[in-house]
């Protein structure tokens, strides 16, 4: 619950910021990141149940993005449960694991829309990877807040035996 009030605060810094915010004709492109950041505190456990969720409702409201149905909820699980077990076995929590996990979970969405457009034939992939690559570096400084929101709310919430 508390991390998906963290989440709606970040979702709407998208909607009513990030969006208007335009860098060489790139608008950062926080969801990526919310995965990222939640895998690398919460593990192979719940943070793909926190990326199922977040992706099913990405789903639903970003229905124009020019991806298929069901894109986000299927690599975001994905890419969370990977970044999460890469972060449990090489990295303790802290901001270098948020790094790696956001940058592994704009890798797998970058190579899932790649396997869209060429599916489709519509974009090249070196196309799409430098876009991909483009937005990730505009929405990289972002991860100072994102990081350091969900570090509050997994201290708060986490409890240690």
């Amino acid at each position: 619950v508390v991390y998906s009030l963290a989440t709606m605060l970040l979702v709407l810094l998208q909607l009513f910021v990030l969006n208007y915010i335009h860098v060489g004709g790139i608008v950062p492109f926080l969801p990526p990141m919310l995965v990222g950041a939640a895998a690398s505190y919460e593990g192979s456990r719940a943070s793909p149940v926190y990326a199922l969720v977040f992706g099913l409702l990405c789903d639903l409201a970003l229905t124009g993005a020019g991806v298929p149905a069901g894109f986000f909820t299927f690599v975001f699980t994905l890419a969370a449960l990977f970044a999460s077990l890469l972060a449990e076995n090489l990295f303790s929590p802290g901001f270098l694991c948020s790094l790696m996990s956001v940058t592994v979970c704009y890798l797998m969405t970058a190579l899932g829309r790649c396997a869209v457009y060429l599916h489709r034939g519509t974009a090249s992939p070196a196309a799409v990877l430098l876009m991909a690559a483009k937005e990730y570096l505009v929405t990289l400084p972002c991860l100072i807040v994102v990081f350091l929101l969900f570090r509050q709310v997994h201290r708060r919430t986490t409890v240690d035996y």
